[in-house]
């Protein structure tokens, strides 16, 4: 998908405004360039982070070998490059219709949403919802074998009181490798076990026995506290998903209100512009 995606990115490219001359260059096909504010506009808008290294990489890389593809066709074949380039017009018009009616619509969307109608939404999607992973609220550490604080974690790890809390977040901020503790938010298990060598252990049995238990590979030692769960093939717990319900809502609101009105949007942009025909 990002792969094609690359395409749509160089039409929408040449709708991006000139950068100033000291913008970092963080591509180039013979005297062509890529700044690096048009590369992360671009790869934001096809799903990419730029952030992510492997992202930019995969990203740049498509982006030089499509416009070497342009040049070329450019220099080879002339007429076909022009062909191009008009068909290029006119999907950057479609483009700037979607955009532009999707911004009007967008403005004129009622975004405030009540709790009661979160809560009807919910219960009225609760198969949509289903889970196809655990969620938990968990302690997790990892910590190399053989630090100071390992012994005590044995003991703390387990949050009897307050003071283990406490004592847990001490000895991490020095000595952990990872650690995520949330008792407010719920986590995918697979979210939260991605980094653990899990080996032999039954994942299942670790949730549904919320689990207090540490093991070590050669190098680290890992703790793990399953402190609530919810179980597979259920729907989750509200305020998991109300975030997700909210946007399901808007973008329902969004479409409705871009039936009823696209057309009348379309017809008051064109009355701004002198347009003539001559068939």
């Amino acid at each position: 998908m990002k792969r094609a995606g690359v395409i749509v990115g160089l039409f929408f490219l040449s709708l991006l405004p000139s950068c100033g001359a000291d913008e970092k260059i963080v591509a180039r096909v013979d005297d062509h360039e890529l700044t690096e504010t048009e590369a992360q506009i671009i790869m934001e808008h096809l799903g990419y982070d730029y952030a992510n290294k492997a992202d930019r990489i995969q990203f740049l890389n498509n982006w030089c070998e499509l416009e070497a593809m342009r040049i070329e066709l450019e220099t080879k074949a002339p007429e076909l490059s022009e062909t191009v380039r008009l068909k290029a017009g006119m999907y950057m018009g479609e483009l700037s219709r979607y955009y532009l009616i999707d911004e009007l619509i967008r403005d004129q969307t009622d975004t405030s949403i009540s709790t009661s109608e979160i809560k009807a939404y919910y219960q009225a999607h609760l198969e949509d919802f289903k889970l196809q992973d655990y969620l938990v609220k968990a302690l997790f550490i990892k910590i190399p074998r053989g630090s100071k604080p390992e012994a005590a974690l044995k003991e703390h790890f387990l949050l009897k009181n307050d003071k283990d809390l406490a004592k847990v977040n001490s000895y991490v901020k020095l000595y952990a490798e990872d650690f995520y503790f949330d008792d407010e938010e719920w986590i995918y298990f697979t979210e939260l076990s991605k980094n653990i060598p899990l080996g032999k252990l039954n994942r299942d049995n670790l949730v549904l026995n919320r689990t207090k238990t540490y093991f070590s590979d050669e190098e680290f030692t890992y703790y793990i506290n399953i402190i609530d769960y919810t179980l597979k093939d259920t729907p989750p717990p509200l305020d998991f998903v109300e975030t997700q319900i909210k946007e399901l809502i808007l973008t329902g609101r969004m479409n409705q209100l871009r039936q009823k009105r696209e057309k009348q949007l379309i017809q008051q942009v064109k009355r701004h512009h002198e347009i003539n025909i001559h068939p």
